[in-house]
């Protein structure tokens, strides 16, 4: 659930092209890590519906939530997976509501062993449109005895996403939770949420990332306290009592900071930001980039004014389309009439890495002497390295950090292997990696898989041609479904199944006879468009040859043969 127009056929080589060129990672590095057949990749649980995140205690047992309010829990000594709890939770239910609502983010106590509390997030139903994070105890294999810590506006009307939800806690004790922009994205041509007309706040992320005052758009950080509530630790973005502004902000400046994650030694924060839609540079902005950030420290991270190396949006004026000056991220500042913060914000802070759109995660920072001595559990090449991953793209990669937070170097992992929208990821007890996949189509679908991967040292066989079930139907000797299979179109699309997409079979069927309809759906992976499905736009694809799409459109329109 990652809030974002789907995002057709952008290829894995494009995807890294310009990325690789701000960071070189050397072939020496790749040479020196065991190849894809030294690791297994098992699944161990399934059946989960959108499958959103996971936690994992010490004895090795791991806690996974569905967003439609499922909480379940696989126990890897029994190889069972039981469900203890179903939480009512307000999930989407029409084209005009919040898109993303549900349970999102569940962490446990670092004194879960002897407290058994856990932290779940999640969309309150009912009247009142609010997020809240509450604190539950597990006791007797079920939950009970809700805590509320915190709660926070969410407005659910006008097609808003961008939800967030993640948490985790630090080495300190500190609570972590990111909180999305809460805007709709999808009429603003692909760039800056920024629309200032009257009536139009939901269109605007202004009022939450860039608001001071707004708990929106942030990474929070909080102190829980035994009682069930919080305080604030030292060292946020804003002091306590601080006019205009809110305490528990530690990072502002997020369009949806899916996952994040937070170093075990050194207390550095990660997460990912998924970035937004356009596909070409204008006079308004840039392409779309997504970012994986790093906070040391409490900052701003640029968003809606600045993305990627922070490359300034204009400011643009909605009512009369007309383009302003580009903000500067020395000095930004924030006018618009739905912010209810400070209208000077702190200089914006680049990310670690960026790479051109797709739904950019964070994964665990490995340290291979924190594990006991099994042998499989990740082999000491990975020491040191922030594991990170990519929903859409379902791609795996390894950064290799400096004791000072910097990228040494940056290799794909496990490229061999099939993973179908990977939402989040978890080190185990014994240096082993949980790996959740949330399943096939966006909403409602029941093939969400819980992962496990570990080491070996002799070198395993698997099948790397297995067949993507997205994929059903389509022809295998087609060329144009070999250029779907290195795509992320199975991201939005399934064969038979409506996703954020139409399946390709109802887009077969649709164009059934037209005869001026093959040329057409090409250039529209080219140049985008909007209507044809829904109020979802599809983002431009520049960056493609018109003889793939072509090539691509040709096998799906097989499909009504």
């Amino acid at each position: 659930m990652l809030g974002n127009t789907y995002r057709l056929s952008v290829g894995i080589s494009t995807l890294f092209v310009v990325s690789l060129s701000l960071f070189c990672a050397c072939g020496a590095h790749a040479q020196s890590f065991p190849g894809d057949e030294h690791f297994k990749v098992e699944t161990v649980a399934g059946g989960f519906i959108d499958a959103m995140e996971i936690a994992v205690a010490s004895d090795g047992r791991v806690f996974v939530i569905e967003r439609t309010g499922g909480i379940h829990l696989y126990d890897p000594k029994a190889s069972e997976t039981s469900k203890i709890g179903q939480l009512n939770v307000a999930v989407r239910k029409d084209e005009g509501y919040a898109r993303e609502a549900g349970l999102l983010g569940i962490t446990l106590d670092p004194d879960f062993d002897s407290n058994q509390w856990l932290y779940l997030y999640y969309s309150v139903p009912g009247a009142r449109s609010v997020q809240r994070l509450s604190r539950f105890t597990f006791a007797s294999k079920k939950l009970d005895s809700e805590k509320i810590l915190l709660e926070l506006r969410h407005d659910r009307e006008n097609h808003v996403c961008h939800e967030g939800g993640s948490l985790a806690f630090g080495p300190d004790g500190n609570l972590f939770l990111s909180t999305g922009d809460n805007t709709c994205p999808f009429e603003s041509s692909g760039f800056a949420p920024i629309d200032e007309r009257e009536g139009r706040h939901f269109y605007d992320a202004q009022r939450s990332a860039a608001n001071s005052n707004d708990l929106r758009g942030k990474v929070l950080r909080i102190r829980p306290t035994a009682e069930g509530g919080y305080e604030i630790p030292t060292g946020n973005l804003f002091p306590r009592g601080m006019a205009n502004t809110r305490p528990e902000i530690y990072a502002m400046g997020c369009r949806n900071p899916f996952r994040i994650s937070v170093d075990s030694r050194n207390g550095f924060l990660y997460w990912g930001e998924v970035g937004p839609d356009s596909g070409a540079n204008t006079e308004r902005g840039y392409q779309g980039y997504d970012e994986l950030n790093q906070a040391k420290h409490a900052g701003y991270f640029g968003w809606p004014y600045f993305l990627a190396d922070n490359k300034a949006y204009a400011d643009f004026d909605f009512a009369s389309n007309k383009v302003g000056d580009r903000f500067n991220p020395l000095k930004p500042v924030n006018h618009s009439p739905n912010n209810t913060g400070l209208t000077e914000l702190p200089e914006a802070i680049e990310p670690l890495w960026f790479y051109p759109r797709a739904s950019a995660c964070a994964g665990p920072v490995y340290y291979y002497d924190d594990y006991p001595a099994v042998p499989s559990k990740l082999p000491r090449a990975l020491d040191g390295c922030l594991i990170v991953y990519d929903w859409t793209s379902a791609w795996l990669r390894v950064l290799k950090l400096d004791p000072a937070g910097n990228i040494v170097f940056n290799e794909p992992w496990l490229g061999r292997h099939l993973f179908i929208h990977p939402v989040d990821m978890e080190m185990g007890s014994k240096g082993e990696v949980y790996l959740l996949e949330y399943g096939t189509p966006w909403y409602d679908g029941s093939d969400g898989k819980l992962k496990k991967i570990t080491y070996t040292a002799d070198p395993i066989s698997f099948d790397v041609a297995v067949s993507d079930p997205r994929m059903k139907g389509l022809d295998a000797s087609h060329e144009g479904t070999e250029l779907i299979s290195k795509s992320t179109c199975l991201a939005c699309h399934t064969t038979e199944i409506k996703s954020i997409g139409p399946s390709y079979k109802a887009v077969a069927k649709k164009y059934a006879g037209d005869g001026a309809a093959r040329e057409r759906l090409a250039q529209k992976i080219l140049k985008g468009g909007m209507g044809a499905w829904g109020p979802v736009p599809m983002p431009p694809h520049p960056q493609h040859k018109l003889e793939d799409t072509l090539k691509m459109i040709d096998s799906i329109l097989s499909l009504e043969d």
